[in-house]
């Protein structure tokens, strides 16, 4: 799962023109005689999107091949884009074109934005008539998925923010206990950084930037609070680090995101995710690393991650649709992406999670204080600012400082 989200200025205007077509489209669609996908013996064909690693995709299909056991007259098809980047750059067209996914799978970070655009369907008057029994799944992941009172998503999983080390390079550098704190981090980085590797690896995304934020007691409180004290003193810690000469960003390397940088062995840390236990097993199987919480800055502090299957607005298919999203959360499928490293949303299963996971047992505490990502509406707005002002300031040169920096898009977002 590669944290890579940023969207063309171009994907705006393109979601003005699905958002039109969806409206134009809405009675047909919820008229249609396939709604039921169970109507008779009339076999109905969904298709879902999603992007992620190659281990996902084998999930996913061995659920679409099993499908038929739970509901016989649903063909669930699986469609997988190359990365972040290309599914949302692709996706308007698509709809535009009337050739997307029935449903996809997408994380907390910036849909409510897209929901908020009116790209998904409410579910709520799908959930009875489909049979989807939503009491099944942890009820704070599921209120996550609401916007406005009405339910978008059917619920996942549900992780927090992690920080990885490779075990090797920290033992090499003669290291002792891992740290707990950004200032920890900083000392060690700076014992790490070789001319072979950087200390740490800081990918300029709003996923890590938030994690750093949320660390120092700050966060963006939807925009509320983008300029404030902790979100200042966070984006410091980070400009010290680069001027340090111990981090280095994926870009700059040549890289598409951290998890490459941590793979390829030129970083020896990183904040990521869940995900990196799925992508290590293929890009370097045998790498050892650590997981722990999202060090201190002043507090504890990270992001919970969830994600969710969301019905497009515009499908034809959308009671069909929500019962095979509903499908993916079965037990085999869950246990499947919990091996994985995924923690299911599905209560009942989530104390599976570290048991199968024990190398993100260190993480069980975060489950307690992590929280939603919090941008503001407006988010591709909201992204593109941040990335774009610390890039200038980080790989190009300028000077402004972590505070010019927040309160110039604070501005833009009063």
């Amino acid at each position: 799962m590669k944290k890579m989200t940023r969207l063309t200025g171009m994907l705006v205007l393109a979601f003005v023109l699905l958002v039109s077509l969806a409206a134009c489209g809405n009675s047909k669609n919820n008229s249609s005689s396939d709604q039921s996908g169970a109507a008779g013996n009339k076999k109905t064909t969904v298709t879902m999107g999603f992007w992620g690693t190659a281990q996902d995709l084998k999930v996913y299909q061995d659920a679409a091949a099993s499908i038929s056991q739970k509901y016989p007259n649903v063909v669930l098809k699986i469609k997988q884009y190359p990365s972040s980047d290309q599914f949302w750059n692709t996706l308007p067209g698509e709809i535009a074109a009337g050739v997307a996914p029935d449903f996809i799978k997408i994380t907390n970070e910036g849909a409510y934005e897209y929901i908020k655009k009116g790209l998904f369907t409410p579910l709520d008057d799908l959930i009875g008539p489909a049979g989807v029994d939503m009491k099944i799944y942890t009820p704070s992941v599921t209120d996550v998925w609401k916007v406005d009172g009405k339910q978008y998503g059917i619920p996942n999983s549900s992780t927090p923010a992690m920080f990885f080390i490779n075990e090797d390079m920290w033992k090499k550098a003669g290291l002792g206990a891992y740290p707990t704190t950004w200032d920890e981090v900083e000392a060690a980085a700076k014992k790490l950084t070789n001319k072979d590797q950087f200390g740490i690896t800081i990918n300029i995304d709003p996923y890590h930037i938030t994690n750093y934020a949320k660390s120092f007691g700050g966060g963006w409180d939807n925009g509320k609070t983008i300029n404030s004290a902790q979100n200042i003193q966070a984006l410091q810690k980070i400009f010290d680090m680069y001027k340090a000469g111990v981090a280095v960003t994926p870009k700059s390397l040549g890289y598409g995101w951290d998890g490459e940088v941590f793979s390829n062995k030129k970083a020896a840390m990183t904040t990521g995710g869940y995900w990196y236990k799925g992508f290590l097993k293929d890009a370097a199987p045998d790498l050892k690393y650590v997981a722990l919480p999202v060090p201190k800055g002043t507090t504890n502090g990270s992001t919970m991650i969830t994600d969710a299957y969301v019905v497009m607005k515009d499908s034809k298919n959308q009671q069909a649709a929500l019962q095979a999203a509903s499908y993916m959360t079965n037990e085999k499928t869950q246990t499947d992406f919990i091996k994985l490293g995924n923690n299911s949303a599905v209560a009942s299963l989530t104390s599976k999670f570290f048991e199968v996971n024990p190398e993100f047992k260190a993480v069980q505490p975060a489950l307690e204080y992590s929280t939603d990502f919090g941008y503001p509406a407006e988010t591709k707005k909201f992204k593109d600012e941040l990335v774009n002002q610390i890039e200038a300031s980080v790989l190009g040169g300028m000077k402004n400082s972590p505070k010019d920096i927040l309160d110039s898009i604070q501005q833009k977002f009063k």
